[in-house]
């Protein structure tokens, strides 16, 4: 067993168990913890993880055994298994196990409430940016009007993502997935950064 060990943990990073997992981490090392409710990145990730939120640390076996709920042994087995490690102890190939579905569908809320968060903040560039001049004023611009309609909702959707109850997110993402308000929403955000891009410094070099 101890050679297991020393063999997985010589030639897998944690980082590189994370990233084949489905953890995302980002240049800095950092991803969001996958074993507590969190909001921002608070895992640093290398050659062993470490949670700033909830403490929880350890190695790349620590890691693995957590993430799929197996024992040490078994989340060794499962790393020399998935990483092509030789050789294995005789008839000890482990089988994959799949991501829990909770944990899964956990994932695809982080992403979303990423996104939507992304764009409350566009929106509220737009409300602040794009807001009439004068209280007469009729020709308000679009984005302005926009902003006004959907903040509140949106806010709302932002708020049910970070509840505690399962049942509140499901509701918000079976609706999120229902409208597809997913791909509208990143096409916003990707006329929004144009139009950004569009009104800086080389739009004004190019004057």
């Amino acid at each position: 067993m101890s050679l297991l060990f020393t063999q997985v943990k010589s030639q897998v990073t944690t980082r590189q168990a994370a990233e084949r997992y489905g953890v995302p981490v980002d240049r800095s090392g950092m991803a969001c913890c996958p074993f507590h409710d969190d909001r921002h990145p608070s895992m640093k990730i290398d050659e062993r993880f470490y949670c700033f939120g909830c403490h929880t640390t350890g190695d790349v076996i620590d890691f693995t055994a957590k993430l799929f709920d197996l024992s040490l042994y078994d989340a060794a087995k499962k790393l020399a298994n998935d990483f092509n490690i030789q050789p294995l102890p005789p008839g000890q190939s482990a089988p994959i196990p799949k991501l829990p579905a909770a944990m899964i569908e956990r994932k695809e809320e982080q992403r979303v409430l990423k996104i939507l968060i992304e764009y409350e903040r566009l929106l509220v560039k737009w409300k602040e940016e794009f807001a009439p001049s004068e209280p007469e004023d009729e020709n308000w611009d679009d984005r302005f009007m926009h902003a006004v309609h959907h903040l509140p909702t949106l806010g709302d959707a932002i708020d049910r993502l970070f509840s505690s109850d399962p049942d509140e997110r499901k509701a918000i993402m079976d609706h999120i997935r229902n409208t597809d308000a997913v791909a509208k929403i990143e096409a916003i955000l990707n006329d929004g950064c144009q139009e950004v891009m569009n009104d800086g410094p080389e739009k004004d070099r190019a004057a």
